[in-house]
């Protein structure tokens, strides 16, 4: 007996097999751009949590290299809508410099994104 298939079964599909691909090959691939945000949260988590009494010195040192890092990151090719969310989220510094006060909900969608939630 031949079994017709359906639009509808047909439409599916692709979500079926979606379904089946294990989590890790769902994870998005580490690029470039990923890995140096990945530097840079790092050093801004560093930042963070420095003490108050920490040298001047010491603190436009790491700013500075904080700033090189930055600069990496935005002049690498983005290979993909995850790194233009990471970009930008770098450049505006989850939202601490773009201005407005309306778009916190997008850099938490950011954060989520990639990662920082």
């Amino acid at each position: 007996m031949m079994q017709t298939i359906t639009r509808r079964a047909a439409l599916a599909a692709p979500l079926v097999l979606a379904a089946t691909i294990p989590a890790a090959e769902a994870q998005p691939q580490e690029t470039p751009v990923l890995r140096l945000f990945r530097e840079w949260q790092a050093l801004d988590d560093v930042l963070d949590a420095l003490p108050s009494d920490i040298s001047e010195e010491v603190l436009e040192s790491m700013i500075d290299d904080l700033h090189a890092l930055e600069e990496r990151l935005l002049d690498t090719h983005s290979q993909g809508a995850l790194d233009i969310v990471a970009k930008a989220s770098v450049a505006a510094r989850f939202g601490l410099s773009s201005g407005t006060d309306h778009d916190h909900l997008m850099w938490v969608e950011a954060r989520e994104l990639l990662g920082r939630a």
